[in-house]
């Protein structure tokens, strides 16, 4: 009798078996958006469609990048975030190879990935979000072509001979211009996205070629390194200056007159898609196609009013 009652009381003040515990509430899924750098301006308005998202979905949001570009730093952000097992994660990526490992280490650990801004192509990401750059690099070899009436020598400010978009805009480029018996391309100068090294390349382009036609910036801080160093030698409006992305700065230096034309793009719906699709990837969706266009529009005086009311 007593052995019985003590077996009762252990019973008794055993604990619930876990099943009769009370659930554990569902973990908020975390998408990831690791940009090529944090510092320009572009890479906020991709942040405020990732942000946008994240709300309409009622997921976390995360922006984490190196503060210059820099693959190393990209990919052991990248490896971070594997680490922690979030639930999507999406690249753009400084340069197409250097991320092909950490993006398959990723998606064997079952966290998708897509690109946005610059692609990977021979990487195991499921789909590219972002501007078809070789067609944008030809809207902006017309542009020149158009601005320099055909005839004129170009001084090339590039971004990154790495970064898969960039050399895309390059090759685009050049496919347009290079059929122009008057144009010439006299200088490429790399510049990896670093305002202050691209106004530096400017300068001494200037002073090498001073009759030069026109500049090309293939990426953000291209177009206003050109304005800069062009405004030091009092020839603004007199060098034809084509270049990427819609800031305030560009806006003001095209409705001056001072740049020529600029390929916008479109880089808040970049982030939306890019956070709506981890989520649809997350769920075991898979895209049909491996490229979502964004869409670019080229933006001159007669219509940057418009662009701007866009933005």
């Amino acid at each position: 009798m007593r052995f019985l009652l003590f077996l009762t009381a252990i019973i008794c003040s055993a604990p619930l078996p876990a099943a009769a515990a009370r659930p554990a509430a569902p973990r908020a899924q975390v998408f990831v958006l690791v940009p090529k750098s944090v510092v320009h301006p572009y890479w906020a308005r991709v942040k405020r469609g990732m942000e946008a998202a994240g709300k309409e979905l009622g997921v976390k949001t995360v922006f984490d990048g190196p503060t210059t570009n820099d693959l190393a730093k990209q990919n052991e952000i990248i490896e971070g975030y594997i680490a922690r097992h979030v639930a999507g994660i999406a690249i753009s990526p400084n340069d197409a190879r250097g991320v092909e490992e950490v993006i398959k280490k990723a998606v064997r650990r079952d966290i998708p990935v897509v690109t946005f801004d610059s692609d990977a192509p021979g990487s195991e990401r499921y789909l590219y979000i972002g501007t078809v750059n070789k067609e944008a690099g030809r809207e902006a070899g017309r542009a020149m072509v158009k601005a320099l009436g055909g005839k004129g020598t170009v001084a090339i400010l590039h971004g990154s001979l790495t970064a898969q978009n960039l050399r895309d805009r390059l090759d685009g480029f050049r496919e347009i211009v290079d059929q122009e018996a008057g144009i010439r391309v006299v200088a490429l100068e790399e510049n990896r996205d670093d305002a202050a090294l691209a106004l530096s390349q400017a300068e001494s382009l200037l002073q090498k070629y001073p009759a030069l036609g026109g500049f090309y910036g293939t990426s953000a801080p291209g177009a206003p390194a050109a304005v800069a160093a062009l405004r030091s030698r009092g020839l603004l409006g007199k060098v034809k200056v084509v270049g990427f992305d819609l800031d305030r700065e560009n806006l003001k230096s095209i409705e001056q007159g001072w740049i020529t034309a600029i390929v916008e793009q479109r880089p808040a719906a970049m982030g939306e898609l890019a956070v709506k699709w981890l989520q649809r990837l997350a769920r075991g969706e898979r895209p049909e196609r491996k490229i979502l266009d964004t869409g670019v529009e080229v933006v001159t005086k007669a219509n940057a009013p418009q662009a701007a009311s866009l933005r």
